[in-house]
């Protein structure tokens, strides 16, 4: 695997949509997640996200986090993998997503490790290879990092920096 796609909501976050008196939308995330999304990109592992929506919240995280492929305010994920894989020279098997919705089903479909959040809608599970123990925006991005990671054999060794 050489790219890890998620979705945002729903997926980096819980799905709920926040905003203060003046309009702002809040954005929610959670500290494991980053630090999922770290381990994956110390393993080489290049992150990006596919988002229908976007805000100012979402773009400072993602900077935060070292992510550079970014596609926000795009409903046609599909679309924007195929783009992504002719940019990068990459199969669809060579692609993790985490995905949470209806929207995100296309691009199940095509790509090699397909993963879901705990609650996903059925449907959507079905499309997946991975269902996540933990709900979206609760830690179920550093789950499937590192499930994926441990598959790989490189869970352990990116681990002892920290233990």
């Amino acid at each position: 695997m050489k790219l890890f796609l998620m979705d945002v909501d729903g997926v980096l976050t819980d799905g709920r949509l926040y905003y203060t008196e003046r309009g702002e939308e809040i954005k929610v995330f959670d500290v494991r997640d980053g630090l999922g999304i770290k381990l994956l990109q110390r393993s080489g592992i290049e992150v990006g996200v596919i988002s229908g929506r976007s805000s100012k919240a979402l773009l400072k995280r993602l900077e935060e986090l070292g992510i550079e492929e970014v596609h926000t305010g795009r409903n046609d994920k599909l679309e924007v993998l195929e783009k992504i894989l002719k940019e990068k020279n990459l199969k669809a098997e060579e692609v993790a997503y985490v995905g949470d919705d209806y929207l995100d089903v296309p691009v199940l479909k095509v790509v090699g490790f397909p993963a879901t959040v705990k609650d996903a809608p059925p449907l959507v599970k079905r499309y997946a290879l991975y269902v996540s123990k933990r709900e979206g925006g609760r830690g179920a991005v550093r789950e499937i990092a590192e499930f994926l990671l441990n598959l790989r054999g490189e869970l352990k060794g990116l681990l002892e920096g920290y233990l």
